[in-house]
């Protein structure tokens, strides 16, 4: 799980590009331990936007999820800024079912959405 500020994650879910502008429908999250980092399907070594995460630090993790989740944790996002725009969300990929999923916590609400690939989730768990 990394754990950022709902605004900060906002903001680097807003430099995803557009689907359109994609030839593999994924973007790519990448958890260090300290950092964020989002990069495309296309171009996984490509850095296009990365966030410092605070408060509570787990395991790295990677995980790909479709362009269309994105969208919907942007708007989802948009909504919570105003009532909690310096809260921490948690965000973390989710394997205890198949297909893995990337899930979304703030302010006792979850979402998640299936994922494209895990690689960092346990072999018999990866979508």
């Amino acid at each position: 799980m990394a754990q950022l500020k709902i605004r900060e994650l906002h903001e680097l879910l807003r430099q995803a590009p557009r689907r359109r502008d994609l030839d593999q429908d994924g973007i790519r999250l990448v958890y260090d331990g300290t950092v964020l980092h989002m990069s495309t399907a296309d171009a996984a070594d490509t850095v296009i936007a990365r966030a410092d995460t605070c408060g509570f630090t787990t395991e790295p993790w990677e995980v790909t999820a479709y362009r269309a989740s994105i969208t919907s944790t942007e708007v989802w996002l948009r909504i919570l800024i105003g009532e909690h725009g310096d809260h921490l969300i948690d965000v973390s990929p989710f394997w205890a079912q198949r297909p893995a999923a990337i899930t979304f916590t703030a302010g006792g609400h979850t979402a998640a959405f299936p994922a494209i690939a895990c690689p960092t989730a346990p072999a018999d768990r990866r979508p």
